[in-house]
């Protein structure tokens, strides 16, 4: 009976935040990020292809650059055209930054604290490339690029909840800062519910 209870409450409160959000409006993959995505499946397309995709969108063509030429990607002279650049960094990696470059802008002009979004955003891409390896190195079972999206994701709820909920978010901080555990004040400010379980319905509808 209790736990039934517990269920009610939790749905009522999920039902609250779904309305305060407008779940139409959620970032969504642009055209031609989708575009890109589909033709970098193909190992066997070509880079003049790819980079006709690239060129149709401003800042993916400017992000794809700016990483090309960052120092992590960098060899000798600097690239200053996409063909070189998707050259540079290979397929896997343009179809990432496609993915990331599309939800990361997309969140970031939704609202909310700025910088506590960009730091958000931050380990989520830094958590997405580290699962990537750790999947490469060791051989898992699991493809790559999965487990690149699913990292990428695993903090949608915190995302979420720091963009339409941005008082609460900080008061849950302030708890973590003085002590209290997150999930422990994320459930008490959400009725028993954590980031964690917010993110899951998210990314459910």
């Amino acid at each position: 009976m209790e736990q039934d209870t517990s269920s009610v409450v939790k749905n009522q409160k999920l039902t609250e935040i779904f309305a305060k959000m407008n779940l139409s409006e959620l970032p969504a993959i642009s055209g031609h990020v989708n575009e890109v995505l589909k033709i970098t499946l193909n190992k066997r397309a070509s880079v003049h292809c790819v980079s006709a995709v690239i060129l149709k969108d401003y800042s993916l063509t400017n992000k794809v650059l700016q990483v090309a030429n960052s120092a992590y990607y960098l060899r000798g002279t600097r690239v200053t055209t996409i063909e070189r650049a998707v050259s540079a960094l290979g397929l896997d990696i343009v179809r990432e930054l496609a993915i990331s470059i599309s939800l990361i802008e997309e969140f970031l002009s939704s609202g909310g604290e700025k910088e506590g979004l960009s730091k958000q955003m931050a380990i989520s891409l830094l958590s997405a490339n580290l699962s990537k390896h750790l999947v490469q190195q060791y051989k898992m079972p699991v493809s790559p690029e999965e487990a690149y999206v699913c990292a990428l994701l695993h903090d949608l709820g915190r995302i979420i909840m720091t963009i339409y909920f941005p008082d609460v978010y900080r008061r849950i901080e302030a708890g973590t800062t003085s002590g209290s555990s997150e999930d422990a004040m994320c459930r008490l400010m959400f009725k028993q519910l954590t980031f964690h379980e917010i993110g899951q319905e998210i990314a459910r509808f």
